[in-house]
């Protein structure tokens, strides 16, 4: 997937052009509020504020917006999973014929886009009533609170949409590392500690594995996640939700 700068061409003339408006109006709303005779004339502030929001808004559409995401919504989410990882997928074996994907929440259907700044890393399942004896939770408990909340637990179509970055060429893992940068800042953490410290969980889309050894046992239900690896960079993986799960599992949801 191209990043949003690629597919974004920008007219440098007309950005300069609505800056330099801008700059003009603003000198002109200065010099309004700080002029005593005309300070209260009501009407004539009214006018250059909805000028200036004007320009603004016109500067959004023109300019691209390095929070947002794209999600690629037309990627077919089995063939990805199991694809090999030379043809693009991840190669995950297993996948239960039947119901591959065994949970979603139908609220991720609509996002085309999400502002990353808006994203959280979401921890606060981890807590002392729903502890066990080891100090961790059991991830069916964990799924259970998280659906509390009024959030969105972020999909694999988003961990899709982070991994061709991920998998492109050098500006688009450039991109990638922006994106996660940008994660990071809002959450309140420096990237390196991001690195160092979390999992990011896509839990919103449970997947449904079977055994090859006993293929008449229920399958077990699974959660991708992606972390970094200081031998080997970023690398994806999946937990089983029926473990026991730790503070650093902190799942990617995003704010309603």
């Amino acid at each position: 997937m191209e990043t949003v700068l690629n597919k974004v061409e920008i007219n440098c003339g007309e950005v300069v052009d609505r800056l330099g408006r801008l700059e003009s109006l603003f000198a002109e709303y200065e010099s309004t509020l700080n002029n005593p005779d005309i300070r209260d004339n009501l009407p004539a502030g009214i006018k250059l504020s909805e000028e200036i929001e004007t320009i603004l808004l016109e500067l959004e559409e023109i300019l691209p917006n390095e929070n947002i995401l794209e999600i690629d919504r037309s990627i077919n989410l089995v063939e990805f999973l199991k694809k090999p990882t030379s043809e693009g997928g991840l190669g995950i074996d297993c996948l239960d014929s039947e119901k591959p994907i065994d949970e979603s929440d139908e609220r991720n259907d609509g996002l085309i886009e999400i502002d990353l700044s808006k994203v959280r890393l979401d921890t606060e399942w981890f807590r002392d009533e729903l502890k066990n004896e080891d100090g961790y939770v059991l991830g069916e408990k964990r799924l259970e609170d998280l659906k509390k909340r009024d959030t969105i637990r972020l999909d694999l179509f988003v961990f899709a949409s982070l991994w061709k970055l991920l998998q492109g060429n050098e500006e688009q893992k450039k991109e990638f590392e922006n994106k996660l940068t940008i994660i990071a800042k809002a959450n309140g953490v420096k990237f390196d500690d991001l690195k160092k410290m979390y999992y990011i969980v896509f839990d919103d889309t449970i997947i449904s594995r079977i055994s090859p050894f006993i293929p008449r046992e229920p399958g077990s239900r699974n959660t991708l996640y992606l972390r970094w690896r200081r031998e080997s960079g970023w690398r994806w993986g999946i937990y089983t939700v029926d473990v026991d799960w730790d503070g650093n599992m902190s799942s990617l949801v995003l704010k309603s």
